[in-house]
């Protein structure tokens, strides 16, 4: 029973929320980019301009965050249905339309 989801989703070894990075990817120099700017305008500004920085970068992180979640819901309900559509129309599948 070591690979059944449900254990696996118990034991807390199903983490879908992080994920490797591969070097050199078009995500990987995005994120690069992202901190080296984040770095230098975090430097280089001051007072209210770096509060408002720290509160737009705050902002995006909370939007990032809530459009993956939901997203994931949405997901996983899409995925929900399609197995209950597919069950609904199981009994087409045998002869005479009964289960054996």
């Amino acid at each position: 029973m070591g690979n059944d989801v449900i254990e696996q989703l118990y034991f807390g070894n199903l983490i879908i929320n992080e994920r490797d990075i591969r070097r050199g990817s078009p995500l990987d120099k995005a994120y690069k980019a992202f901190a080296e700017a984040e770095e230098l305008l975090t430097r280089k500004l001051t007072g209210e301009e770096k509060r408002a920085l720290l509160t737009l970068l705050d902002a995006h992180s909370e939007i990032l965050g809530t459009s993956e979640c939901e997203g994931f819901c949405r997901g996983f309900r899409l995925g929900t249905l399609l197995l209950m559509d597919v069950l609904a129309g199981a009994d087409e599948l045998f002869e005479g339309g009964v289960k054996p």
